[in-house]
C-alpha cells in the first residue's frame, strides 16, 4: 500500500525523497562549481561557495543549495579570490621548479630536491583544502586564512593526510574518467567536510 506525505518512506518529505533531494543537490553544486571556476581566477571563490553550500543546505538543511552558493560566492569573492592567486602562484613556482630540476639534475641531491619541492607543492594544496573551508565559516583579516590553514595542514596532520588520499583517488578517477569532472566535486566536497567540520569546529569562537 502507498502512504501519504511523510508517514511514508516514498513519501513527500520521506527519506527516500529526502536522500534523492540531497544527492540532486550535491550533484548540482558540482556542476555550479565547475562552471564558476571557468575563468580560473574564481576558483577560489567558486570552492568556497561549494563547501559552503554543502555544509549548510545539504548537511544542515538551511536553504535553497543555489542560493547558499552564490551567497557565498559573492560574499568571499574578494578575500578567497587573493587567497586563491597566492597559492596558485605558490604551487605553480614549486612545480616548476621541480620540472628544472627534473631536467637539468640528476644525482642524490637532485632527487633530495625534487622530493622536498614535491612535498612542498602537496602542502600548499592541503593548505588550500583547509583555508576556504575556514573562509566559508569565518570572518577574518585574509592573510589570516593563509597563517591558520598552514597550522591546521600540520597539526591535523592525520586529518591532511586522509584528505590527501581523498584527493588522489579523485585525480585519478578523473584522469581515467575525464566525464567524472561532472560529478566528483560534490561527492567529493562533501566527503571532505566530514572530517573538516570536525577540525573547524575545534576553532569557532566560544559562545557565552
Amino acid at each position: 500500500m502507498k502512504g501519504n506525505g511523510s508517514n511514508s518512506p516514498f513519501g513527500f518529505g520521506g527519506a527516500y525523497t529526502t536522500i534523492i533531494s540531497k544527492i540532486f543537490d550535491v550533484l548540482m553544486l558540482g556542476v555550479l562549481w565547475l562552471i564558476c571556476s571557468l575563468p580560473f581566477l574564481t576558483i577560489g571563490a567558486s570552492t568556497t561557495a561549494l563547501y559552503y553550500a554543502v555544509v549548510k543546505s545539504v548537511k544542515n538543511d538551511t536553504g535553497y543549495a543555489s542560493t547558499m552558493f552564490f551567497k557565498s560566492f559573492r560574499q568571499n569573492f574578494r578575500q578567497a579570490t587573493i587567497l586563491w592567486l597566492v597559492t596558485a602562484a605558490a604551487f605553480f613556482v614549486l612545480r616548476l621548479n621541480t620540472g628544472i630540476l627534473m631536467a637539468k639534475t640528476d644525482g642524490m641531491f637532485g632527487l633530495v630536491m625534487i622530493g622536498f619541492y614535491t612535498a612542498a607543492a602537496v602542502y600548499v594544496v592541503l593548505t588550500a583544502a583547509y583555508m576556504f573551508p575556514a573562509l566559508s565559516r569565518f570572518e577574518m583579516d585574509t592573510f589570516w586564512f593563509l597563517r591558520i590553514s598552514l597550522y591546521m595542514t600540520a597539526r591535523y596532520f592525520l586529518t591532511s593526510l586522509i584528505l590527501a588520499v581523498i584527493f588522489a583517488m579523485a585525480a585519478v578517477l578523473a584522469w581515467r574518467i575525464p566525464l567524472l569532472i561532472l560529478i566528483l566535486p560534490g561527492p567529493v566536497t562533501f566527503l571532505v567536510s566530514e572530517f573538516m567540520e570536525r577540525v573547524l569546529s575545534r576553532h569557532m569562537p566560544d559562545k557565552e
